[in-house]
């Protein structure tokens, strides 16, 4: 009679511990990628799910991370992605570029900002691209075919070694006269699309933002996959985060 009580009773908390597990597992999660340290504080990459599907993919520069960045040299961090972002999304990792200086051109995007490449293209083919020169210009100047990049945006001149083409909106605020806060540019090596960038100045970031804005959409991609319809910049209590959103199954 002991021995059955005692099998019942373990066989009734099996089943409330099972209970127990399904009810802390969310049907929506996160997962964040491996950290690393910037400023005082971290960034690392996220990627949210709504069930199976994924619905939005970002960074997240935590308290501090704005604060005691170094002068010198520009900071370049390649952060990888959860696991499960990868293969469900068309992004490959995430490569972060921050300088007090900024870049070219001149008199436009020489202020601290930082440059948020969500790469498609794998970290190992990112990390060999030469500096622009008539010896390696075939690769960059190889475009991808039409249709590929979203209208209007227009090839810059040359391009970037680790990076590749960068592509710009020419109706761009900060290209018709206004002052540069933030902008969205897309890349492209090698006859592919390359990557999604979010490009924000650190006075923006420092006032605390709350923005979204659509992503223009290609005439068709290379292949199909989730893709961004929105991005975001959002103070979110201490922490920054800089996202691609409702991400959508396009063919």
């Amino acid at each position: 009679m002991k021995k059955i009580f005692f099998t019942c009773l373990a066989s009734a908390m099996l089943m409330v511990s099972c209970k127990k597990e399904e009810a802390t597992t969310d049907p929506n999660p996160t997962y964040n990628g491996v950290a690393q340290t910037i400023g005082n504080g971290k960034a690392y990459t996220w990627v949210k799910f709504n069930g199976d599907k994924p619905t939005s993919i970002g960074l997240t520069l935590s308290k501090g991370a704005l604060e005691n960045i170094p002068h010198g040299n520009p900071i370049s961090l390649s952060l990888a992605l959860p696991n499960e972002a990868v293969g469900k999304t068309p992004f490959d990792h995430l490569y972060l570029d921050f300088s007090h200086s900024g870049h070219e051109p001149i008199g436009i995007y020489d202020k601290a900002h930082f440059d948020v490449h969500f790469m498609m293209q794998p970290n190992a083919e990112r990390s060999v691209i030469p500096p622009y020169s008539p010896t390696t210009a075939a690769k960059f100047d190889n475009l991808p075919p039409a249709g590929i990049m979203p209208v209007p945006y227009f090839r810059l001149p040359e391009g970037v070694p680790l990076m590749g083409v960068h592509w710009a909106d020419p109706t761009s605020p900060e290209l018709n006269g206004s002052k540069f806060t933030h902008t969205l540019i897309m890349g492209s090596y090698d006859g592919k699309m390359t990557f999604i960038e979010p490009m924000i100045s650190l006075e923006l970031l420092l006032t605390k933002p709350n923005i979204t804005k659509n992503i223009p959409t290609p005439a068709k991609f290379a292949k199909a996959g989730y893709y961004p319809m929105k991005y975001s910049i959002k103070q979110v209590g201490d922490d920054i985060t800089i996202s691609l959103d409702e991400l959508m199954i396009m063919q």
